[in-house]
């Protein structure tokens, strides 16, 4: 007995509730979302995002309980919390009146019109995950990793209990479904990183639930609802390499390097890659990159909006373009957007009053933007017709080897047609890329549109020459996964073809959802030629925190001096002697590198990020 009583505690403790609505302590009458808030209960909310409105539930007392109640133009969101690891269970119950027809969805990501749906689920109602749906009594239609996956049995004048197991650490989700007086039936089992229609991965997010009423007249009552952790988990991400150092006898000697990552945690690992080089330091020279073929020729489209609604539009540079362009190692000075007047309406598309806001953002997961690394807008007051728009960067950004996006937002106006492309067929990747609302998923207009809207007028100058057109290091794959207990390998491919004698140095970064190594830089040195390499060359010295808002410190001997530098090349400063701790709070954030001398004269240029 002491045993089972022991075990069931662990169990009890192993649980968490994290959200648990009966609807008890709600007046009757009232809007849910707008009580909710008053009492403190943060996790309702609507789609556009206002309570007390017209998209806000009310709370009824029915059928011998307290009950959420939705009607048509009801649009609820209930916010779970954005989580990315652990085990979940949500559960719930729906009861329909005869007649009536029912929807609600898991998201990804909520960002009202430009949310990432996981699942979605029509009751007595089908859908062909086109667009058309229909009334049918006693089916339900899912969409789950794929279009109609599933239909649930549903009925009418009962209540229905839904149960949804999520296991974001494993990314396995299943769907199961128990009618009135019957036993639980599982309906589907998909992997949850994948949208509703299985077209892309998105991401293992549990971040929120939407309950809709899509027919006219139509009604519905939600009870019971919770949401239980029913386990907590982490990435712990461990490389077999702290430095890599190779010396070629001829230019013509290509060398690979593996590198081992190991998952030790318990959550799945993810992490995206690249080889970041140095800033080229010789005279300056101007460069466009570009994707639209005609500049000049100009497509304004627009998305129907019945409402003003902010859009970012954006392209994204991957490393081998840029390096086709000879830009590998030179700085972004500025980004431009082309702002035409659509003929049919006779006006640029933009809500008077509003600006364009510019951003460059770096590499992230699943062909997805990553961190922001510098947002500039021009004014409304500002903004040029029928030409291009330019912002200009007081720090020009390092283009040294990542994926870069560039993007444009403002916000749609009504009948508008800002969106400016150079109309071509056919889609280059990632260059009519799209979302609403300034979060959630790109994509391509191409998804949505039954012709292309072409390659966007956004472009990019950079300034600097690079010294090697192509470059000397690279790797087989920017970006994986790792399950828990399980490993992966990169290859560091390093090939020194017509390069001049010397010595070379690179970074190769990884950007990983480990918390405790959010960013790891593995020094590369290829010595070309007779260049001896000494072992003490480069070293990969321990600063921390990385990240930091203040006092960095540094596990190093013998320091004679570093000079740091910041983004564009530019020494800020030099801090000689043995100074372990080195305060950054009077910097700007940014990127900055330091290069720290040790008294032999060996170097080690390290990435230095200061974020407030």
């Amino acid at each position: 007995m002491l045993i089972a009583i022991f075990l069931l505690s662990g169990n009890m403790m192993a649980q968490e509730v994290l959200i648990n609505e009966n609807f008890e302590t709600y007046s009757i009458n009232s809007k849910l979302a707008e009580e909710a808030s008053e009492n403190g209960n943060d996790w309702w909310t609507t789609w556009s995002g206002t309570h007390g409105n017209a998209e806000d539930g009310e709370i009824k007392y029915f059928d011998r309980t307290n009950c959420a109640y939705f009607v048509s133009g009801i649009d609820q969101v209930l916010l779970l919390g954005g989580y990315e690891s652990g085990v979940y269970e949500l559960s719930f119950d729906i009861y329909i009146p005869n007649g009536k027809s029912a929807y609600f969805n898991v998201l990804h990501s909520f960002n009202g019109g430009g949310s990432t749906y996981a699942l979605q689920n029509y009751l007595h109602m089908t859908s062909n995950g086109s667009g058309a749906t229909s009334h049918a009594e006693g089916h339900g239609t899912v969409h789950a990793g794929g279009k109609q996956v599933a239909d649930v049995p549903c009925v009418y004048d009962a209540w229905m209990h839904f149960r949804l197991y999520i296991d974001t650490d494993t990314d396995v989700a299943e769907y199961y479904y128990t009618a009135p007086g019957g036993e639980e039936q599982l309906l589907c089992t998909w992997q949850w990183s994948l949208d509703s229609f299985g077209e892309n991965t998105v991401g293992r997010k549990l971040d929120a639930m939407n309950f809709y009423v899509p027919e006219s007249g139509s009604e519905f009552y939600l009870d019971n609802l919770k949401l239980i952790r029913t386990s907590e988990s982490y990435a712990e991400i461990a490389f077999d390499k702290e430095a890599i150092n190779v010396e070629v006898e001829k230019n013509n000697e290509v060398k690979t390097v593996d590198v081992n990552i190991e998952n030790q945690g318990s959550s799945i690992a993810e992490w995206n890659a690249w080889v970041d080089f140095p800033l080229v330091n010789n005279e300056d020279k101007i460069n466009v990159l570009a994707y639209d073929q005609d500049p000049f020729y100009t497509v304004c489209s627009g998305m129907g909006y019945t409402e003003p609604t902010v859009i970012e539009l954006g392209v994204m540079y991957p490393l081998d373009y840029y390096v086709g362009q000879n830009a590998l190692g030179t700085r972004i000075k500025q980004v431009m957007y082309f702002v035409g007047t659509a003929e049919s309406t006779g006006n640029i598309g933009i809500e008077p009053g509003t600006p364009l806001k510019f951003r460059i953002y770096g590499q992230g997961m699943y062909g997805q933007p990553g961190e922001l690394i510098v947002e500039k807008e021009i004014p409304a007051d500002q903004i040029v017709i029928d030409n291009w728009n330019i912002v200009e960067f007081e720090e020009p950004i390092a283009l040294s080897g990542y994926n870069v996006w560039a993007t444009v937002e403002f916000v749609h106006a009504v009948g508008g047609k800002p969106i400016t492309s150079d109309g071509t067929a056919g889609n280059i990747p990632y260059s009519d890329m799209f979302r609403e609302n300034g979060a959630g998923t790109f994509r391509s207009f191409s998804d949505i549109a039954t012709t292309s809207y072409g390659c966007l007028h956004i472009s990019m100058t950079t300034v600097g020459v690079p010294e090697k057109a192509e470059p000397w290091a690279y790797i087989n794959k920017n970006e994986n996964t790792i399950p828990a207990g399980a490993s992966d390998n990169v290859t560091l491919t390093l090939d020194p073809s017509g390069m001049k004698d010397g010595k070379y140095e690179a970074d190769l970064v990884f950007l990983t959802n480990d918390t405790e190594k959010t960013r790891v830089e593995i020094p590369i040195t290829l010595a070309v030629g007779e260049v001896s390499l000494e072992e003490n060359v480069n070293n990969a010295y321990n600063i921390y925190p990385n990240p930091t808002s203040g006092l960095m410190t540094i596990e190093a001997e013998n320091i004679s001096y570093i000079a740091i530098y910041n983004s564009t090349g530019q020494l800020v400063n030099v801090i000689k002697g043995e100074n372990n701790t080195i305060d950054m709070s009077g910097y700007d954030n940014g990127v900055y590198y330091f290069n720290i001398v040790d008294n032999a004269g060996n170097k080690s240029i390290q990435r230095v990020v200061v974020a407030k």
